[in-house]
């Protein structure tokens, strides 16, 4: 006689004086005690020899989800499997959807990987999920082969044009996919590989790798010229520091007033802050720049952030500050077109060129070291990149 979910409720807890086992069926039964706790088990046969084994308490255990358990104990059984020698795995809590879509593939990613180990996952998710189109986002994953990869793949490029993304976009968006895609075969949470054998490069062109730097002439043009720029002095600071620096502008607009030690002329990138987020980056503030940041500083009292949004105590947006170099080649004549992140490979390719040992230029731009240099050498090095910093300075001013 099948037990129902009432009876249950109005044995447990209570006194009981009734058989101390009660079959349900189809191998489930349960004990019930004198003081009328309940135990749901299976009963079975394993090489021709009777066994019992415990699968739960009511009421954390439901009578629905104990006769679930039975079945999915039952299909182990019948492969000979003892389930006494098979807890370590059945203990392990499954990934949970049972046939994914590829949007909860992207999600599942997103949630394990990219939100605790990735540099902006916002603009990553958004970044992939804006090329596929949602009938390929509802698409099982389970039912995707590697021809229909290669659809989806051509498809986040079409995506990618039609929408308007340069060159490089939608190459990047499938790098991230697929990125996503392993993330979730390692962790058993698709079965799915046929992405696998297929190169982004088959269905989008990569980035132009960019070569250019501003030549001595033109860095002096710029650095003679800000304060005649109509920017904001924030954007003037944040131009200048950029020239002297050669630092990623991220660095400079999420950067905090602290990390700003101007008494001991040192500005500091908090590892949160880095690429990668694998070491803190300490610059020496040549004292050119020192007036300018006190002055910033001044500005907006009470607030956390140095080059805040205009709307209050943000950090300013990266769209913004990318504009900068605009006004400048766009005001001043004789300087061609660049970008902010130019910037980088200009300091590096000058102070080189005029006898920067590259260990040097390496620390200013914020790279790891490699090789020995990167297990042994931990010194910040921070004399000779103010010997540096101020012969770059002096370049820039024309000495």
């Amino acid at each position: 006689m099948k037990i129902t979910a009432a009876k249950l409720k109005s044995l447990n807890g209570k006194p009981y004086n009734g058989k101390p086992e009660i079959s349900d069926g189809d191998n489930l039964s349960l004990r019930i005690s004198p003081k009328g706790k309940i135990t749901f088990q299976i009963r079975y046969r394993l090489n021709g020899k009777p066994a019992r084994y415990k699968i739960g308490t009511y009421p954390a255990m439901t009578l629905a989800k104990a006769r679930e358990e039975c079945e999915r104990q039952m299909i182990q059984i019948r492969k000979n499997l003892d389930p006494r020698k098979m807890k370590a795995v059945n203990n392990v809590n499954l990934l949970g959807n049972d046939n994914p879509t590829l949007m909860d593939a992207i999600n599942f990613w997103y949630t394990q990987y990219c939100l605790l180990k990735r540099e902006r996952p916002d603009e990553i998710l958004k970044r992939i999920t804006s090329c596929i189109t949602d009938e390929w986002k509802e698409q099982y994953i389970s039912e995707i082969s590697q021809h229909h990869f290669s659809a989806l793949f051509k498809s986040m490029n079409d995506e990618s044009i039609n929408s308007g993304n340069g060159v490089g976009f939608s190459f990047n968006s499938i790098i991230e996919l697929r990125s996503a895609l392993r993330f979730c075969l390692r962790l058993g949470y698709i079965a799915n590989s046929d992405f696998e054998a297929l190169r982004p490069s088959d269905f989008a062109s990569d980035y132009e790798e960019r070569e250019h730097f501003l030549s001595i002439k033109e860095c002096r043009l710029i650095w003679s010229r800000i304060d005649h720029l109509a920017l904001t002095d924030r954007n003037k600071t944040i131009l200048r520091c950029a020239m002297v620096f050669g630092c990623r502008i991220r660095e400079l607009y999420t950067a905090h007033k602290t990390d700003f030690d101007l008494d001991n002329a040192l500005f500091t990138v908090r590892r949160e802050n880095t690429k990668g987020k694998t070491h803190s980056i300490v610059r020496p503030i040549p004292s050119i720049l020192i007036n300018d940041l006190y002055h910033l500083m001044k500005q907006s009292p009470g607030f956390v952030h140095m080059f805040h949004n205009r709307g209050g105590d943000k950090p300013a947006s990266g769209s913004s500050v990318s504009l900068i170099a605009k006004a400048c080649y766009e005001n001043i004549e004789d300087v061609r077109p660049f970008r902010m992140h130019d910037l980088r490979r200009t300091l590096s390719t000058n102070l080189t060129d005029a006898g920067c040992p590259l260990q040097f230029t390496e620390k200013l731009l914020g790279h790891k070291m490699k090789g020995v240099l990167a297990i042994y050498n931990k010194s910040p090095m921070l004399d000779e990149l103010t010997e540096w910093l101020d012969k770059w300075v002096n370049m820039l001013n024309g000495e």
